[in-house]
Parts: structure tokens; sequence; C-alpha cells
């Protein structure tokens, strides 16, 4: 198990070889709580990962884990929206909805991750009724 300095290494090293243009505003790399400002906390903690999100000084959900995978799944998740959306409004076509250019740039992104990550993100479209995205 890495400690949370590590995990933010493995995290950042995995999504900087891939994506640029990262925002990393909304990610904290430190134990969250209640009354945490508002985002998403990545920590290390009695042998779990945590994913902890905030939200009006609440916490809203704390995911835990035992895999550092899925720690940056998550992370992806946050990184990559903010990218396929900022695609998907430049790339729009006219007539068509946009978000067929927003879940293709996101199943692209995930690509870059392996093929696991590709399917996993491919299942998530279709069990979502975006069976079009990826066709």
């Amino acid at each position: 198990m890495l400690s949370t300095i590590e995990l933010e290494q493995y995290i950042k090293r995995e999504i900087l070889n891939k994506l640029k243009n990262v925002n990393w505003e909304k990610i904290n790399f430190k134990e969250g709580s209640d009354n945490s400002i508002e985002g998403t906390y990545i920590f290390c903690k009695n042998g779990k990962y945590h994913i902890l999100f905030t939200e009006k000084g609440k916490v809203r959900e704390d995911k835990t884990t035992l895999e550092k995978e899925e720690v940056l799944w998550n992370v992806v998740e946050i990184c990559s929206f903010d990218i396929a959306m900022e695609y998907a409004m430049n790339n729009r076509e006219k007539g068509k909805d946009f978000r067929r250019a927003l879940f293709k740039k996101e199943l692209e992104i995930y690509s870059l991750f392996g093929e696991t990550f590709e399917k996993k993100k491919k299942k998530e479209l279709e069990d979502g009724g975006y069976w079009y995205a990826i066709k």
C-alpha cells in the first residue's frame, strides 16, 4: 500500500504522462472531512485508499479501495470530463447532440490508460444508454 504522498506521485505520473492541461484544483491529496473546502480528497488511512467528496461543508461520499488503479480511475474521471467537455464544445457538429463528441473524447482519453480502462468506460457508456457514442 502506498502512502498518500506516494499515491499522489503515482497518480500524477500516470496522468501527466498521458494528458495535458489537467486542472488539479478540485483534487487534494490529503485527508478531507466535514468543513473541508469543496472538492475531492485522496488519501491513505487505516490500510485503505480513500476517495472522499465534499460539498457545501459536508462529506457526500467516501469511497474506499485497496487498489491504486481504482483511485487512478476516479481521478481520470474528474480530470477527463473538463478536457472532453472543452473538446466537445469546440467540435460540435451542427444538428447533432454535442455529447457524441464528449463521449468519444472521454473514451479516447480512457484508452490512453490501457485496455482495462477503455473497456470499463465503454461498458459504462453502454449501460448508461450512450451506445451511439462508441459507434
